[in-house]
């Protein structure tokens, strides 16, 4: 094989099951031969495209404008990755609904294409390295330009990418990043931002390494149950560009998640110059701990390519050993057991930053879906970002890895197995979904045999794992892409399982898209006009479900494996059932900040094992007294009474995934409720009180010190409350904050989903005029660390309400190495 292509696509033929590890160089160790190094800071950016024909398609390297080397970007906007330029554009009620009403793709050209611009040094010291430079994600078409040189194009949103640009860098002297994007075409039918949206890496490599993507990692136990032996078998591939074969040492070494080493092994082999080499090595250790949702325990393995006694590549992967297999009769299991999938879909975008969540964000949305009782994600409809990947690692939480494109002609192939490739060595991956919804081809022969070669290219590439994919006909007959798919995903319909189960009893499914219930946080009474749905779980699209309904079907139906709820988060775009002023969906079981709506606590009651007990709604209702409200209970006790003022509304049962419900006559005070187990004792105990007026403002972060790495994030909650400090659930104050010292605002929100207020302050005004209005009592500040130790303080003030500061520690810290 030559080492020439400028993009390396690795395909490893697998064929082993279950251990699996997320791959990364070292970030410690900066002797390694090898750096992997963060490439987000210091970016130039200017949106508008007013150079044309910038790639000269005569002469190599004379490409003009801001794609030469020395073009003058002084004026252009200084900004750090990640960055969605769309979320920065103010709302249009004539832009694309599905959007999110931003106005930018067909008809907005003024805003569809920017340009960035990075500058950079490399030391003498990496003259004869590879050099890589790696995207984990751009919307949409960008070309990419090195010291001048076009090193090349990528048309797709999702997928991450990388190019190998030794050949244009320069070691030793100033290096010049130029990326053009253009995000005119819409790829998905939901808000999908602008820009360079997730990270970029430059990575340094010996001529002597391990490929990019290049290391898998499987284990097995006897007939695919948990034992006290685990056999590891590591897979590798490496890259030699050097014009000279040579004798490699391939070594590995496997610590436990106390820091306990527990194996290890190694392989010598001879590797041809300018090619690569395929490796196979096992080993194996007793007494492995397992990775659950529940105990997401992971191992590190260290692996390291010796060349005469010289290390010339050293990664660390970190990685969990868990069983996975579906049953016909017992659905999912996870470790040898029934595992119920209680389950979530997602977009990536959250309040305040669009696409361009930190890292930190992605821990925090986690954080909240376990808060919930959630145990699966489902990365609707793309390519996940890596870091969400390793917050569902280290969390715990299952994934169902879901790929954009539906296709085998080679440019979908290659997207597929790219991400296949950078991914199967995530412990949280349990599953592949090859689409989602493609309606001409469900039915279709056609569409059978596209599914076909995507499953068996998966396969192919990682044996450990089955597909799936997300089909939502309605009749799933034994046609098209059902009879080939290992998992059947059943979206919605769920009417037509039992049917299907009595039809093909040896088949595996799984209800891969459920509910589309409808609700707006702290919202009792739909109105139209301002595009609210009431928070009762009575609400839904004609295609979708209630909660109660859905999780009703499938929580005492085992061989069902469970589902995934639309949606975890409210999200930008796809407006039901109302468009504008609605510029995002209400289908979040949490709003696009994280504030739970009030099917949060039904699903924290029928998938946790905590006492559960939640009241809805608020008892704030001045001018209703004299008439009944409609109270409703989640909880998961066997009996609850209610109680108004004190005096008793009747005790009634609570049925298995259900809730139970009075009709109420209002009067101002205290509506409380006592939950009781099959004794007849008092386990849980709630209330909901009419409040004051607003009074002042109280700012809770979810992070008190966070890292001084110019990267950390601390999310804090704004909220309204009166003179007894209890939030006000109807307050809609319009909240200012100031911030001084070692950290910044990146972004703001109140999960409103008719707020038209941005949500990132205009780039050009000075001072920042940071502001939000509260929505029902709640607003939310992201607040960013800078590289530098201290306090970072934030102050929020509203008219005729005690303002309210707050003090962030940005701690000392050792940050992943980047590039200055």
């Amino acid at each position: 094989m030559t080492i020439k292509s400028k993009v390396f696509l690795p395909l490893l033929v697998v064929t082993s099951i279950v251990v699996v590890f997320a791959t990364k160089l070292s970030a410690v160790d900066i002797s390694s031969p090898g750096d992997r190094l963060l490439m987000d800071f210091n970016w130039k950016f200017h949106l508008g495209d007013s150079w044309s024909n910038v790639i000269d398609l005569a002469k190599a390297g004379e490409n003009s404008g801001p794609a030469e080397p020395d073009f003058d970007d002084a004026q252009w906007r200084t900004i750090n990755l990640p960055h969605d330029w769309a979320v920065e554009l103010p709302f249009d009620p004539h832009a694309d609904y599905n959007h999110g009403f931003k106005p930018i793709g067909p008809g907005f050209p003024q805003n569809n294409i920017a340009w960035y611009r990075r500058t950079f040094e490399l030391s003498k010291s990496d003259a004869g390295k590879r050099i890589w430079l790696e995207f984990d994600g751009v919307y949409r078409d960008c070309d990419v330009f090195v010291n001048g040189w076009f090193v090349g194009h990528h048309d797709d949103g999702y997928d991450s990418f990388r190019y190998d640009i030794t050949s244009e860098v320069q070691p030793g002297g100033k290096n010049v990043i130029a990326v053009k994007v253009d995000a005119s075409q819409f790829e998905g039918w939901f808000y999908e931002g602008a820009g360079i949206y997730r990270h970029v890496w430059l990575v340094k490599t010996s001529p002597l390494a391990i490929a990019p993507d290049g290391i898998f990692v499987s284990s097995h136990f006897k007939n695919n149950m948990p034992g006290r032996t685990v056999a590891i078998n590591v897979q590798a591939r490496l890259l030699n560009s050097q014009t000279n074969a040579t004798t490699v040492t391939f070594r590995c070494d496997i610590m436990s998640p106390e820091g306990k080493s527990v194996a290890s092994f190694k392989k010598s082999a001879r590797i041809d110059s300018s090619s690569g080499l395929d490796l196979q090595l096992a080993a194996t250790f007793k007494s492995p701990e397992l990775w659950s949702p529940e105990l997401p325990k992971l191992y590190k393995l260290v692996t390291t390519i010796e060349d005469n006694g010289q290390i010339t590549d050293r990664m660390e992967t970190e990685f969990g050993i868990r069983t996975i297999a579906f049953d016909p009769k017992g659905g999912f299991l996870l470790n040898g057991r029934h595992y119920e999938i209680k389950g979530m879909c997602n977009h990536q975008d959250a309040a305040g930053v669009g696409e361009a969540l930190p890292d930190a964000l992605q821990y925090f949305r986690i954080k909240k879906l376990k808060e919930m009782g959630c145990n699966a994600y489902r990365t609707s409809h793309n390519a996940p970002t890596p870091e969400l990947l390793e917050a569902c690692d280290q969390l715990g939480m299952l994934v169902l890895d879901e790929n954009r494109l539906f296709g085998d002609d080679p440019a979908n192939l290659a997207r597929f197995a790219g991400q296949i490739l950078r991914d199967r060595n995530h412990p949280c991956v349990f599953a592949w979904s090859l689409g989602n919804e493609e309606w001409n081809a469900q039915e279709s022969p056609i569409g059978g045999a596209i599914a076909s070669e995507m499953q068996n290219l998966a396969h192919s590439l990682d044996s450990t794992r089955q597909c799936t994919m997300a089909v939502n006909s309605g009749t799933y007959e034994d046609a098209g892409v059902f009879p080939v798919l290992d998992i059947k995903g059943f979206n919605y319909h769920f009417e037509s399982m039992d049917a299907y189960h009595a039809a093909y009893p040896e088949a595996y499914v799984l209800g891969t898209e459920q509910a589309s219930t409808i609700g707006t946080r702290g919202i009792y009474t739909n109105d139209v006009a301002r595009g609210y749905v009431s928070s009762y779980d009575k609400h839904n699209p004609r295609w979708g479900q209630t909660a109660e309904q859905w999780w009703g079907f499938f929580a005492p139906r085992p061989w069902a494996s469970g589902g995934f709820a639309w949606t975890g988060f409210d999200y930008r775009g796809e407006p039901t059932p109302y468009k504008w002023p609605c510029i995002n969906s209400h289908f979040g079981v949490l709003d696009t900040c994280g504030f739970p709506k009030d099917n949060f606590w039904y699903y924290q009651a029928w998938w946790g094992d905590k006492p559960v007990l939640h009241l809805l709604p608020h008892w704030n209702w001045a001018g209703s007294e004299g008439h009944y409200i409609e109270v409703w209970c989640y909880s998961n006790c066997k009996e609850v009474e209610l109680f108004l003022n004190g005096t008793s509304q009747g005790k009634k049962i609570m049925e298995p995934d259900s809730h139970i419900s009075w009709m109420v006559k209002y009067e101002p005070g205290i509506l409380s409720a006592k939950g009781y187990d099959e004794s007849g004792q008092v386990i849980s105990e709630a209330k909901v009180e009419t409040t004051g007026l607003s009074a002042t403002i109280q700012l809770s972060p979810d992070r008190s010190t966070i890292n001084a790495d110019g990267e950390d994030v601390s999310v804090i909650t704004v909220s309204i409350t009166d003179a007894e400090g209890r939030v006000v659930p109807v307050a809609t104050n319009l909240v200012h904050f100031a911030i001084s010292g070692s950290g910044k605002i990146i972004g703001v929100g109140n999960g409103n989903p008719t707020c038209h207020e941005p949500d990132i302050c205009p780039a050009n005004s000075s001072p920042q005029p940071w502001q939000r209005s509260v929505f029902n009592g709640l607003a939310q500040v992201i607040v960013q660390s800078s590289k530098a130790v201290g306090k970072i303080e934030l102050t929020a003030s509203a008219d005729r309400l005690v303002p309210a500061t707050i003090s962030i520690q940005s701690q000392e810290c050792v940050p992943r190495p980047f590039v200055p």
